[in-house]
């Protein structure tokens, strides 16, 4: 398995006889992500599962983004929490306050520290994965949230 190394953890990339394609697009994913190594692993999985994905390098953007129109949205967000112009804990805190209260965060993170675990638990997430985290459990974290708001392939 390829693996990319960065400054923020291990991804391990995924390969190609463990994934399957899919024509079907079970749902839109942001990846908010500074390191673009680790962009590009979690892009190529995603896309490679079958989802549309958009990204944001840094909070600033990703806030820009999550400002839209509930239908311009994506279904599910995935969030490093160390970021630079706006951390991830404000990015979460910005979507629980506004009307996009439900939407799916999964936390993926290797430099939160204890008092951020605590206050992204209490803003509440789908699911809190520390990096390295394997393909596989991203991608069941994702299958699990997007369920959870009624979309499934």
């Amino acid at each position: 398995m390829c693996e990319s190394r960065s400054h923020l953890g291990t991804m391990k990339a995924p390969n190609r006889e463990e994934q399957t394609l899919s024509t079907e697009r079970p749902g839109r994913i942001l990846i908010v992500e500074d390191n673009p190594e680790v962009m590009a692993v979690l892009r190529e999985l995603l896309l490679r599962n079958g989802y549309d994905v958009e990204e944001a390098r840094h909070g600033a953007e990703a806030l820009v983004q999550l400002s839209a129109p509930k239908e311009s949205l994506p279904d599910l967000v995935l969030l490093d929490i160390g970021l630079p112009l706006e951390g991830g804990v404000g990015v979460l805190a910005f979507l629980r306050r506004t009307v996009h209260s439900a939407l799916p965060v999964i936390v993926l993170t290797a430099s939160a520290s204890h008092a951020q675990e605590q206050e992204i638990q209490q803003l509440g997430v789908s699911a809190y994965l520390r990096k390295p985290a394997s393909s596989d459990l991203l991608l069941a974290e994702v299958k699990r949230a997007l369920a959870a708001q009624g979309r499934t392939r």
